[in-house]
């Protein structure tokens, strides 16, 4: 149902305003984030420096938030009121040289608002910048930079909407853009009718149709209307010189994209009959190409209502999925298509199909390789090569391989779960056309990029790939006591790189591999003088001997000789299906400090605690075995390794552990106070403690309820709340959208809790998702977890 959240939705706190965290903690929850740098294509050595928009302020969490058909989003503004997880929010931008690092303000972009795309021409001389609520938090206007002059320009009259997706994309040319525009003239918002008071009515006919529990669905006949009055969107090509031309139809726009020759558009559309079970991306979907120069239109495929897809891993629906242009042609679409019907119970050799069909769209489409899994990914080269990427979640297979004229060949088949012999992913550039491809890294070659895992941890490369022979040479790669990240290529072939260590803050390089690296960038230290904590990773072994680690974090003045310290352990499990995968190190202990709300937890260090922070909590199934079958044995298992460990090391006193952590970590973080007698305090975030409420599976779990009721019961903290005697203080987001952590289960699991006599507390976060966004929210949320364990571990002798 469309929901605007109000005050008045807010329950009566048990004391008036939120709580800040305690001591000077605010100064590291409020510190801004690292600026990106965004180069520009072609010859013009410029870059935009985006200072990410970083934590948001409740005032702005209660901006208008309409929910409808699984997407959250300002009606007022026509974009995300959040940060979708693929999009980044801008506070300001400049421009820096890269071949001087001199800096330029840009002039003309307004003072309010947040900049949610910055996208440049292909030949790099503009940028167009689109922001939300410039207009006294109102509107969704459009500016183009000029990066000759740093001046930028409005498109007067007009306004894009990027709920669905990118607002605008360029043509090749340069000179226009093909942009996602609000209808002028649409009319008032739609009201409730005649139908607003009627019977919801849902029905089935015999057909199974599961269904993840889905948040936001529709739910009325004013929801359809507010879902179409403000999603619509007409297509506008914009001239650089201001001037706008509408071009085929108003619709349900989700992606529109221009072809590497700029003669076509293609765009994809949702269409009625819109669905009250299922968010709007399974709605029945119509793809289109549209001719630039006469708007005449071919309809290339139409798809209906994706709700009968299995709940399966390696289920997707049927037909043509993933339409794109090729970025090596013309005019080419390409696609893939599954040749199991979408099921992966279905027995086969061949799972996908890759097809493509060229302008102007009227002959057959032609075969380009059948694939024996799922496609994952297809990316081009500049010479009619590309790498496709298949995976097979079921058995963890990842297989990359190059598609040239000979046909298909593998170039590496392992594991995804595999960190150390991770090839890389494509490190994309974009041609002429302003279309994406792999970064040429010479005749035949092209760049790849990668974590770069070892046992010591993370360190980054960058390597060129032969695509005829599959030789791969390591070019450049971080250095052993940093964390190095290749970012972009450069036209002039260097790359451009990230280099930070545990107490340098990040910056950024331009390093010509194996022969130079410049210091592009001179951030300012986020946090100024202030000591940060220590920092330290662990290496032990499980009782079973499955090697694993942690991430310590000390005081930032403690000395051995301070003794054990209350300790709080952070995790979150994954699943595995081998034992060696499941004990390789993830990350790197030469991170930077940041404390976003995921990378909260080391803030506790800074109150006298030791933190575990990471801890790996492998749960393994290798072969038949599924890694739940004994989840939680795994997870104590886990838990009591790593307090071993810090107990030796003489930091952590086993007396006073707490253990915390968010969703899944939450739903860990209760099982482990029914199930051990580890930890003597908890605080679990946004969890899901009583898995019936998601009975079609959850997070890697295919099987269902009716499957494997047995596993549901004793994964569900629920189901044990008579069993846990310490303290447990559970907090949520009272607008979380995450599909199986509504905000009942944390409510229900306070009432289970309190009716057995558990000491017990329910914090409920306004207007927060299920990530905590608000700067008065991580501030409870760190006052809550100093007050809890203070009172529980702290005061625990």
């Amino acid at each position: 149902m469309a929901t605007l959240l109000s005050t008045a939705a807010v329950a009566a706190p048990e004391a008036a305003g939120y709580k800040p965290a305690p001591g000077d903690l605010d100064k590291l929850i409020s510190a801004p984030l690292t600026p990106h740098v965004l180069p520009a294509p072609g010859k013009g050595h410029v870059a935009i420096v985006a200072q990410p928009y970083g934590v948001r302020t409740i005032a702005e969490l209660a901006e208008p938030d309409l929910h409808l058909a699984g997407f959250r989003f300002n009606p007022e503004t026509w974009a995300r009121g959040r940060e979708p997880w693929t999009v980044t929010y801008y506070r300001s931008l400049s421009l820096i040289d890269l071949a001087s690092g001199k800096t330029r303000a840009i002039a003309g972009l307004p003072t309010v608002g947040r900049i949610s795309s910055v996208t440049w021409s292909p030949d790099g001389a503009r940028a167009a910048v689109s922001v939300a609520g410039y207009n006294g938090g109102k509107g969704h206007g459009l500016w183009l930079i000029d990066a000759a002059t740093a001046r930028a320009t409005q498109i007067e009259d007009i306004d894009v909407n990027s709920v669905l997706g990118a607002p605008c994309a360029w043509l090749s040319n340069s000179s226009k853009l093909a942009c996602l525009a609000v209808p002028a003239g649409r009319g008032p918002t739609p009201t409730a009718g005649a139908d607003a008071i009627v019977p919801a009515v849902q029905s089935s006919e015999g057909k199974a149709a599961p269904g993840r529990t889905y948040e936001d669905l529709l739910k009325t006949p004013l929801d359809e209307r507010l879902l179409t009055y403000h999603m619509t969107t007409e297509l506008a090509l914009i001239g650089i010189d201001g001037k706008v031309r509408r071009i085929g139809h108003a619709a349900l726009h989700d992606h529109l994209s221009a072809s590497p020759d700029g003669q076509w558009l293609l765009a994809s559309e949702r269409v009625a009959p819109y669905s009250y079970q299922f968010p709007i991306d399974k709605f029945p979907q119509r793809v289109s190409v549209i001719n630039i120069a006469d708007g005449s239109t071919r309809t290339i495929v139409e798809k209906p209502l994706e709700s009968e897809v299995p709940i399966a891993m390696d289920a997707v629906g049927p037909g043509p999925r993933e339409i794109d242009w090729r970025s090596d042609a013309p005019a080419t679409l390409v696609w893939v298509s599954a040749l199991d019907g979408g099921n992966p119970a279905q027995e086969t050799d061949k799972r996908d199909e890759l097809f493509a069909l060229s302008a102007p769209f009227t002959a057959a489409p032609t075969s380009l390789a059948k694939l024996s899994s799922r496609l994952f990914a297809v990316s081009w080269s500049s010479d009619g090569s590309a790498l496709v990427e298949e995976h097979w979640r079921k058995t963890r297979l990842r297989r990359l391989s190059a598609l040239t004229s000979t046909g298909l060949h593998t170039l590496y088949q392992g594991s995804s779960e595999d960190g150390y012999a991770d090839p890389g992913l494509p490190l994309m550039t974009t041609n002429v056309q302003g279309a994406p491809i792999i970064a040429p890294a010479g005749k035949g070659q092209v760049w790849l990029t990668g974590p770069g895992g070892t046992p010591e941890g993370d360190r980054p490369f960058a390597a060129k790939l032969d695509l005829n022979t599959g030789a791969r040479t390591i070019a450049w790669r971080s250095a052993a006591n940093l964390y190095e990240e290749a970012k972009e290529v450069l036209p002039d072939g260097r790359l451009l790189v990230s280099r930070e260590s545990s107490v340098i803050p990040p910056d950024y390089y331009v390093v010509k591999p194996g022969v130079s690296a410049t210091r592009l960038t001179h951030f300012a230290n986020p946090f100024g003088g202030m000591a940060l904590a220590q920092k330290k990773l662990l290496h032990y072994t499980r009782a079973d001997g499955v090697p694993l680690t942690a991430t310590l974090y000390l005081p930032p003045h403690y000395k051995s000789s301070d003794g054990p310290l209350p300790t709080v352990l952070h995790a979150y499990p994954a699943e595995f299906k081998s034992r060696e995968a499941a004990g390789q190190v993830k990350g790197s202990p030469n991170r930077f400090p940041v404390f976003g709300f995921y990378q909260l937890y080391p803030i506790l260090a800074y109150r006298g605690y030791a933190v575990l922070f990471n801890t790996a909590l492998p749960v393994i199934g290798e072969g038949k075995s599924e890694p739940n079958d004994t989840f939680v044995e795994q997870i104590v298992a886990g838990a009591k390794a790593a307090i071993d460990e810090g107990a030796r090391l003489g930091v952590v006193d086993r007396d006073r552990v707490g253990v915390t952590g968010h969703s899944y970590g939450g739903f860990m973080t209760a099982n482990l106070l029914a199930h051990s007698d580890l930890f003597k305090a908890g605080v679990a975030l946004s969890g899901a403690y009583n898995r019936t409420l998601t009975p079609f599976g959850f997070q890697n779990e295919a099987r269902t309820y009716w499957q494997a009721p047995d596993l549901y019961f004793r994964m569900s903290p629920f189901s044990y709340a008579d069993r846990i005697k310490y303290p447990l203080s559970l907090i949520h987001g009272m607008a979380d959208d995450n599909q199986g952590t509504f905000p009942i289960q944390s409510e229900r699991f306070y009432a289970a809790l309190k009716g057995h006599g558990v000491t017990t507390r329910l914090t409920m976060l306004p207007y927060e998702a299920h990530r905590y966004d608000a700067r008065e929210s991580m501030g409870q949320v760190v006052a809550e977890w100093d007050d809890w364990f203070g009172r529980y571990l702290k005061g625990a002798n």
